[in-house]
């Protein structure tokens, strides 16, 4: 054996004793619990082992839904779909700072870090083909990501900009996790699974008041701040409304930059060097993201019958993060001014939902023809029909995205205008869902079916779906489903016709493909959930999920000798399986764990440049606990997020992203009332390695902030 692979499993094995460690220290706490029944004996502190964790009385908690699954409200753990719920409170225990970096306590997804504050989130693992034409590529496209019901992807070329986000953790209530395609409910870019953040609103007419503030510390760190603050009330049980701000600034890991040209980093100050406007397009390498917003939130509820909520944002925002790798540098500026405006409505058994986004982006700012003013309009609307034990869902949407680029034209040959105009994407869908309960609703059944038409290139996608549930005990559920769905064109893909000359002098002329498509998505997945002990749940779940028409850039020279570049749909097949196993103890009220990990199997069929399968991580999980003593009063919350090494590839080159473990820790104290003080150690073991090809090394970070409720 080599000294590199000595070094190797070295790490590897320290890796799993960090792991074995942190399990440790959880279950440690089992035997540090306090209970109610301590006090008769005059010190609430006393320990004896007749009152240890699995001797505690716990009524549980109480039942989560999640509405995203089948389309109805129904516990989670009983739906005949992949769902996982995020609760408000396992998140703020965990002390995650930003939304994606809360979708890593989740089962099934992996979450990359590119800068301080700015992730990629995929379900299950990365979509992209080994060999892709540019870093935009590499995004995750194939999740649909909405706030309540609203969806926010960026439909110029795919994937979120979490930092235009209106809302922040503040905000939500809980987030909702379908681990399956989801389009016949959600329509486009749910191939892969939705991620619905649904926020709070105002259950009582008393006035609430609520702001919090954390700080990074440590004297070596990035300076990063996170505040937000709201106030909410609500009049006569029936109307309510919340207002909320918040305000984000993070600088990045490290003061150096990757530039291609010497393929090595190079520090800020030395970037005027490789292009003279630098300063505009990074800044000098020192920003990572820096944004705020403001939101009001209204629900009005006449009855029980009737339920009308309403959202309305304006966004500004700016980051520094891997984009599109350009001709000198990895990371690229972006800013965004955006407003939001959402509408819900329940009345009776029929739904209704619409929302609209306008504003101004630049994805590449000193980079001329990326920036444009956008529009988007979404609307969906359905009705519940029930008829004895079976439930018919017949329901239409309708969605339209504009881009205009008039006011911003490019006169520069190597960045030329991309959009050529005011031009918009649009489709509509059609949609049947159904379910029917039988034995005693011991066996529940799920399906649908949607057909969507796209403006683009007059082309359409047919999406289905279907589930069965069967309870054979109380204690246990097995669950299989069958899905098929998939994504629409991108404006990026359908309207580029530009002509652009490199830096070399080469001239470059982009080719619209008419009959390119969007990537289709079919998953087969089984699973069980046995509900093992009062305390305890277990649930496997087995997937096994085949990618077709994923999109690449083609580049090749006509019968002029020109030179093209045109978006095809490859011919390779991306074909993954595995298992996520996942363990949930709530032992108490005071403590409670959950474990979980995917491990999985990626191969890229009918593809000549693939020389392994190591292009996606073969696994990733974690572990969450929280532990209160102290008479409720102290808090610590405790997590691990861990990935095997894997290797993403590029035209620009070839990175292999080594295994990492990011323990987190945050231990906060109640002095008033509902308000605390908290510490909060994210990734404290400072493995400063990188998450995402080109990016930053990213290392501890340590954090004290301050939350108040009046």
């Amino acid at each position: 054996m080599n000294l590199q692979a000595v070094i190797f499993n070295s790490k590897k094995a320290m890796q799993y004793k960090y792991l074995a460690l942190c399990f440790m220290l959880l279950s440690g706490s089992l035997w540090a619990q306090t209970t109610e029944d301590n006090t008769s004996s005059g010190d609430p502190y006393k320990f004896t082992v007749d009152q240890d964790i699995l001797n505690l009385k716990f009524e549980g908690d109480a039942t989560v839904n999640i509405q995203g699954a089948s389309g109805k409200q129904e516990d989670v753990n009983k739906t005949p779909y992949t769902a996982t719920v995020l609760t408000r409170e396992e998140i703020e225990n965990a002390g995650a700072l930003t939304i994606p970096e809360a979708l890593r306590l989740a089962p099934g997804l992996f979450v990359q870090q590119t800068v301080n504050g700015l992730y990629e989130v995929y379900i299950q693992g990365t979509e992209a083909l080994p060999t892709v034409s540019n870093l935009s590529d590499a995004r995750s496209k194939m999740v649909l990501v909405m706030i309540d019901n609203m969806p926010v992807n960026n439909y110029f070329d795919a994937g979120v900009l979490w930092e235009t986000l209106p809302v922040s953790l503040n905000d939500v209530e809980r987030i909702e996790i379908v681990r399956s395609p989801a389009n016949v409910f959600f329509g486009r870019d749910a191939a892969s699974g939705v991620i619905n953040i649904i926020t709070r609103t105002p259950e009582s007419n008393k006035i609430s008041v609520q702001g919090s503030a954390q700080r990074s510390f440590a004297p070596n760190a990035a300076k990063t701040t996170f505040s937000n603050a709201s106030v909410s009330l609500g009049i006569r049980d029936k109307f309510f409304v919340r207002l909320s701000g918040n305000y984000n600034s993070t600088r990045r890991f490290q003061d150096e930059l990757y530039v291609f040209g010497v393929q090595r980093y190079v520090p800020s100050d030395s970037l005027l060097f490789y292009r003279s406007t630098a300063d505009k397009t990074n800044l000098y390498g020192s920003l990572a993201r820096q944004d705020y917003a403001v939101n009001a939130f209204l629900r009005f509820v006449p009855n029980e019958n009737v339920e009308v909520t309403a959202a309305l944002a304006n966004q500004n925002s700016e980051a520094q993060t891997i984009y599109e790798g350009f001709e000198e540098f990895a990371l690229s500026r972006r800013t965004s001014v955006t407003n939001f405006a959402n509408f819900n409505a329940r009345i009776y058994k029929l739904n209704v939902q619409a929302s609209y986004t306008f504003g101004d982006q630049n994805l590449a700012t000193g980079y001329p023809g990326y920036q444009f003013d956008i529009h988007k309009l979404n609307s969906r609307i359905y009705y519940t029909i029930n008829i004895k034990n079976f439930r018919i869902m017949p329901g239409a949407s309708y969605q339209e995205t504009g881009f205009n680029d008039e006011g911003y034209h490019s006169t520069d040959a190597v960045y030329p205008d991309i959009i050529h105009g005011n031009r918009k994407l649009s489709n509509y869908g059609f949609f049947l869902k159904g379910g029917a309960s039988f034995l005693e609703d011991k066996l529940v059944v799920d399906g649908g079916v949607r057909k969507d038409f796209f403006s683009s290139n007059d082309q359409s996608l047919l999406s289905y779906q279907g589930a069965v549930a069967y309870n054979p005990i109380e204690r246990i559920l097995l669950r299989a489903a069958y899905a098929k769905g998939g994504t629409g064109n991108f404006a990026r893909d359908i309207f580029d016709e530009s002509i652009s000359t490199t830096v070399q002098g080469v001239s470059i002329q982009r080719v619209i493909n008419p009959a390119l498509t969007g990537s289709t998505v079919r998953n087969i997945e089984v699973g069980t959930r046995v509900q093992a002990t009062d305390k305890i749940l277990v649930s496997i779940d087995y997937f096994m999920t085949r990618t077709t028409n994923l999109i690449q850039g083609l580049s090749s020279t006509d019968s002029s000798g020109s030179n093209t570049y045109e978006r095809v749909n490859a011919t390779t097949v991306l074909k993954r399986n595995g298992i996520t196993p996942s363990v949930t103890a709530n032992f108490s009220s005071k403590f409670k764990l959950r474990a979980f990990a995917t491990l999985q199997h990626t191969n890229f069929q009918s593809d000549t440049t693939v020389n392994h399968n190591n292009y996606t991580p073969k696994y990733f999980g974690g572990i969450t606990g929280t532990f209160r003593t102290l008479l409720e009063k102290l808090t610590v919350g405790a997590s691990v997020y861990l990935y095997d090494s894997y290797t993403m590839k590029t035209t620009r080159g070839e990175v292999v992203l080594p295994s990492k473990v990011i323990p987190n820790l945050k231990v906060s104290y109640k002095f008033w009332q509902e308000s605390t003080v908290y510490i909060n150690a994210r990734n404290f073991l400072n493995d400063q390695s990188k998450e995402y090809i080109f990016s930053d090394d990213v290392p501890a970070m340590y954090l004290v902030g301050v939350n108040l409720n009046f």
